[in-house]
C-alpha cells in the first residue's frame, strides 16, 4: 500500500483499460461509477464486486485497491477525485466519519446524481469553474448520503502521523528500513507505530513493505530484461529465496512464471491486433 497524494483539487476521468491497483490512501475523496465491466475493490478491510450501475465512495484516508475483471473494450469506470476543500458544507462528515458499506447499486442511485456526473464530464478544463465543481459534487454527495450508513472513525492515530509514514516508507522502502527505524524517525514508539499499521491500515509494517517492493519488482520484470537474481536485490530483498517466497505469496506465482506469461500474453494480444489490422480481402470468411 502507499500514500498517493495529486496536486489539482478536482480531476474526472473515463477508465477503459484493465485497472490493477494496489492497496493506498489518500486525503481526497474518490467516487466511482462502474458503467460497464466488472470490478473488484477492496475499501478498509472489506472486499467488494461492483457492477455495471453501482457507485463506490471512498472517504479520505481510507485505504483501497481496485483490480478489474472485465477485459479492457469491456470496461468503463468514471472515477472522480476531489479535495474536500471544495465541499465546506460536507467536509465535517467526511473528515470524521465513514459509511459502513461504500457501495451503493444501481437501484439507490437518484437521477440527481447521474445528471450532476454527466455535467461534471462535460466541462472543459479551461471551463472547469471551481464553484460549479462544487456544487455538482455536493448535489451528488447528498444525494449518495441518503443511501449509506455513517458511523464515526474507530480510535485511531492522527490521520497526519499515518500520511507521514506511509509517504516517508514509500521514499525508502527500497533501503533497509525496519519497523524501528521508521519509528525513531517519527520519534514514536515501535508498538504504536505497529498500532498505525493495524488499526488503520489492516496490514503489519513488514507486509506493507513487501507489498511495495514486490510492486517494484513486476515492474521491471515486465519493463526490463533484468535477471530475477538482480530484480530481488533491486527491490530491497537480502535473497532471492525470501523475494521468491513473498512473490509467490502475492501473485500465486514465481517471478519467472510471472514474466513468462506476461511474455506470453503480449505476444496473445500482438498477434490479435496484427489479425484485425489486415485489409479486408486477406481475412478469411
Amino acid at each position: 500500500m502507499f500514500y498517493e497524494n495529486k496536486r489539482d483539487y478536482y480531476i474526472s476521468y473515463e477508465e477503459t483499460t484493465s485497472l490493477q491497483y494496489p492497496l493506498h490512501l489518500h486525503q481526497y475523496i474518490e467516487l466511482v461509477h462502474v458503467v460497464k465491466g466488472l470490478l473488484e475493490m477492496q475499501v478498509g478491510n472489506a472486499k467488494y464486486s461492483i457492477h455495471p450501475g453501482d457507485f463506490v465512495i471512498i472517504f479520505p484516508n481510507i485505504p483501497h485497491s481496485y483490480h478489474t475483471l472485465s477485459m479492457a473494450a469491456e470496461t468503463q469506470l468514471n472515477i472522480i477525485n476531489c479535495y474536500v476543500d471544495l465541499l465546506p458544507l460536507l467536509k465535517p462528515q467526511l473528515m470524521t466519519k465513514h459509511p459502513t458499506s461504500p457501495k451503493l447499486s444501481s437501484d439507490q442511485i437518484h437521477e440527481d446524481v447521474l445528471y450532476a456526473e454527466k455535467k461534471l464530464y462535460e466541462l472543459r478544463p479551461q471551463e472547469n469553474d471551481m464553484a460549479l465543481i462544487g456544487s455538482l459534487l455536493s448535489l451528488i454527495l447528498c444525494r449518495l448520503f441518503s443511501e449509506l450508513t455513517l458511523e464515526d472513525y474507530k480510535e485511531q492515530p492522527p490521520q497526519d502521523i499515518t500520511g507521514g509514514v506511509i509517504a516517508y516508507i514509500a521514499d525508502h522502502y527500497l533501503e533497509e528500513i525496519t519497523l524501528s527505524s521508521v519509528a525513531n524517525h517519527f520519534g514514536i514508539g515501535k508498538y504504536a507505530l505497529s498500532r498505525i499499521f493495524s488499526n488503520v491500515l489492516g496490514c503489519s509494517f513488514i507486509s506493507y513493505v513487501n507489498t511495495l517492493r514486490i510492486d517494484y519488482a513486476v515492474m521491471l520484470l515486465m519493463n526490463t530484461d533484468m535477471n530475477i537474481t538482480r530484480i530481488a536485490v533491486e527491490s530491497g530483498f537480502n535473497n532471492q529465496q525470501t523475494f521468491n517466497r513473498v512473490f509467490k505469496k502475492l501473485h500465486g506465482c514465481t517471478p519467472k512464471e510471472y514474466r513468462n506469461r506476461s511474455v506470453n500474453m503480449d505476444k496473445m494480444n500482438n498477434a490479435e491486433n496484427d489479425y484485425h489490422n489486415l485489409p479486408f480481402e486477406d481475412v478469411e470468411a
